[in-house]
């Protein structure tokens, strides 16, 4: 069962509220000011049931120019359209304008209703039908039926119901794989229930007890009470459906028109990347220009600025930066449509190229290379664009929302061969994109900085760790990075230019163990240091027992570090402690705290120890990093 909507265009006053409602039933104007005034004004929905039992979703569209705003956002979300000409007045301006904003939507279907034939003789309604051939004739509709029709009389309703039906075969049902997106349209209040917003579900599936978010803005997590489509309570929506939804936990403030409601997070955008068509037959645009941006919903001011050419001249088309006076969520291929400056005439529209680019300053060849292969469409050269920008490992599925395509169709085209830029890595915990350059770069920097640890670290018995070589790299910890680089050091292993213990890393002609002269020379430290018991050593006399040993100053550093990182001393305020000291203080402090829940004091500590007050003080200052001990006033606790 196909789930489409039908969307009508048409100058004001040529019937398509009239039109809609003999179709279904159902009048779409609602509102007291519509009825006062006789013409459409905000969006009205109906449906159309068909013969295999599914039903067609209506949005009935102004076709007054003042209202060009409000039949964008309905247009945005629809299948096929209805074009609605009347035959006493023929071709208008907002016949040609709608029309030229289906196109620019991607449109591919529709039915021509000629409606009002009561009203004219055969003479005229032949006249009319060659103006609206001419018309079309020239655009997505020039195969299309062209149905004469009276609201009034019911003359032609049923063919055109016919003409519906066999569009609607031809469309091909929406995709309900990938991301669930659905424009708001409407938001009103209903008593006992909450806030309820309208809209169309333009790609993915969405079940009732599923996860939802209001985009852009905080990601607030929503909870759905009831869902409908066609005015019944349903548990499930999908790509190409009419739906309310009631959302609960949320005001009906914290809502406008143009927000989408998805299943997960996306990042928003100001800027984006695009190819622009211009239609208007007098526009011109210069490198940059002040327009209104109309996607979905969404309307807001922008500043476009062309980046392939000094000039963008009507019937052209060109590549485009597109600045946002606010940000909304965008997708790879999402459709828009620009309005001049004072929103009195459409000048064109086009898709999103880049949804998160970097801000264009400067227009380099290799930069409109770019935009320009992405705008081409090839799923491989748009991944191989993003993992380039982003220099670090991206999954699949991270890629899959950019591009706005499935995770397995992404899989798939680059099976059949990814570009050269791009690497490709896979684990039991996902796959990976990651540049060419940034994956050599990371597989010569994890080498060098094993060579590094080893030269600064000469009595280390471990090599650098997993965090360390990340850190030297430069990337902030995500678990993409982390999969990506354990990838790469085990081929850097398999490969015998890295040799791996305990999860640690060495060059590969490093032992890992020290020799009998540094052996010797951690010996002395360490039995000074385990020798001083409770009393504090210092540093002096560190130094000069390692003088005694012949052991320099830099080595000392060393004995230090190694000591340290191994577990066998403490470094606490820059005093060094052995760790049988600090092991065995710690057990008696928790030992006392378990039966004394009243807390120690450091008196109390240092008799326990015995200890004087400074090694004392330090150990506790150890016990509390350690989140061993709490400190309340003067005493001491288990946490």
């Amino acid at each position: 069962m196909k789930h489409l909507i039908m969307g009508t265009a048409g100058h004001v006053d040529h019937g398509k509220t009239a039109l809609i409602k003999a179709l279904t039933g159902i009048d779409c104007d609602t509102h007291k000011e519509e009825k006062e005034r006789g013409i459409t004004i905000h969006l009205g929905f109906a449906h159309l049931p068909l013969k295999d039992g599914s039903k067609i979703g209506i949005i009935d569209v102004p076709g007054h120019k003042d209202f060009i705003h409000t039949m964008l956002g309905g247009a945005s979300g629809i299948d096929f359209v209805l074009l609605v000409i009347a035959a006493d007045s023929g071709v208008m301006p907002q016949t040609k304008e709608h029309l030229r904003i289906m196109e620019i939507l991607g449109i591919k279907h529709g039915v021509v209703a000629l409606t009002k034939i009561d009203l004219v003789d055969e003479s005229l309604l032949d006249l009319c039908k060659a103006d609206i051939e001419e018309l079309i004739s020239r655009s997505f509709l020039r195969s299309a039926p062209i149905v004469p029709v009276s609201a009034k009389t019911g003359e032609g309703i049923s063919a055109l119901k016919e003409a519906i039906q066999r569009v609607s075969e031809k469309v091909e049902d929406r995709s309900e794989e990938g991301l669930f997106r659905m424009y708001i349209d409407r938001i009103f209040s209903v008593t006992g229930f909450g806030t309820v917003v309208t809209g169309t579900v333009v790609s993915g599936k969405f079940e009732v007890e599923s996860k939802a978010y209001l985009l852009p803005g905080q990601a607030k997590e929503l909870r759905i009470r009831r869902m409908e489509r066609h005015g019944f309570e349903v548990s499930e929506i999908r790509a190409g459906d009419r739906a309310s939804l009631n959302l609960v936990g949320i005001e009906k403030s914290e809502v406008e028109r143009g927000m989408i409601i998805a299943d997960q997070v996306m990042t928003d955008t100001a800027i984006f990347d695009a190819d622009l068509t211009l239609y208007d037959e007098k526009c011109r645009l210069g490198i940059w220009s002040q327009v209104i941006f109309h996607t979905g919903t969404y309307e807001n001011q922008a500043r476009v600025h062309l980046i392939d050419r000094n000039e963008l001249k009507s019937g052209e088309t060109g590549i485009v930066q597109i600045h946002l006076a606010s940000p909304c969520v965008l997708l790879y291929g999402d459709k828009f449509v620009i309005r001049n400056s004072s929103s009195d005439v459409t000048l064109g529209g086009g898709k999103v190229v880049d949804a998160a680019p970097l801000h264009h300053r400067r227009r380099p060849e290799k930069l409109i290379r770019e935009i320009s292969k992405m705008a081409g469409g090839d799923i491989r050269e748009l991944v191989a664009v993003q993992v380039a920008k982003l220099r670090v490992p991206v999954a699949v599925e991270d890629i899959a929302v950019q591009l706005n395509v499935t995770q397995e169709t992404l899989l798939e085209k680059m099976a059949q061969g990814g570009p050269e830029g791009v690497v490709t890595l896979s684990s039991h915990k996902g796959t990976y994109f990651i540049d060419k350059h940034c994956f050599r770069e990371m597989e010569i920097g994890a080498v060098k900085f094993c060579e590094e640890f080893i030269k600064k670290n000469p009595l280390s018995e471990r090599g650098a760790n997993l965090n360390e070589i990340r850190g030297a790299l430069k990337f902030d910890k995500s678990a993409a990075v982390d999969d990506v680089l354990a990838r790469i050091l085990e081929k850097l292993v398999s490969e015998k230019k890295l040799r791996e213990s305990n999860k640690t890393w060495f060059p590969i002609e490093a032992t890992g163990k020290l020799n009998q002269a540094s052996e010797r020379a951690v010996a002395v430290v360490e039995a000074y240091l385990k020798g001083c018991g409770m009393k504090t050593p210092l540093m002096n006399d560190i130094r000069a027992i390692a003088s005694q040993a012949k052991i320099k100053d830099a080595e000392l550093k060393q004995i230090l570090h190694y000591l340290t990182v191994s577990g066998k001393i403490y470094r606490i305020e820059e005093n060094y402690l052995h760790h049988t000291v600090v092991d065995s203080s710690r057990n008696k402090l928790i030992e006392r705290l378990t039966n004394k829940q009243e807390g120690v004091s450091v008196s109390e500590f240092r008799d326990l120890v015995g200890g004087n007050r400074k090694i004392c003080l330090l150990l506790l200052t150890r016990f509390d990093a350690e989140g061993v001990t709490k400190r309340k006033e003067d005493l001491r606790f288990l946490r």
